[in-house]
């Protein structure tokens, strides 16, 4: 008799478990089907503003050669 009310009860745990992740996994519903590529909606695209980039000056730049590498001590 005990062994018959721990399998109920133990599928009763089981049941609400899985009730539980189906609840949260319907409540993302809409961001996991994007992260998949399965968006309903088009994406909403982003406006695009123009942007001034100045050159780094003489002093400031500095050359690929003038980075020595590190090397890992023996």
């Amino acid at each position: 008799m005990i062994h018959i009310l721990a399998s109920l009860a133990f599928s009763l745990v089981v049941v609400a478990a899985l009730g539980l992740i189906a609840f949260m996994l319907l409540q993302d519903q809409d961001k996991i089907m994007t992260a998949l590529g399965f968006s309903i909606e088009p994406a909403q695209r982003t406006t695009r503003h123009r942007v001034r980039v100045r050159t780094a000056g003489r002093w400031q730049a500095a050359s690929a050669t003038a980075a020595r590498p590190w090397r890992a001590a023996a």
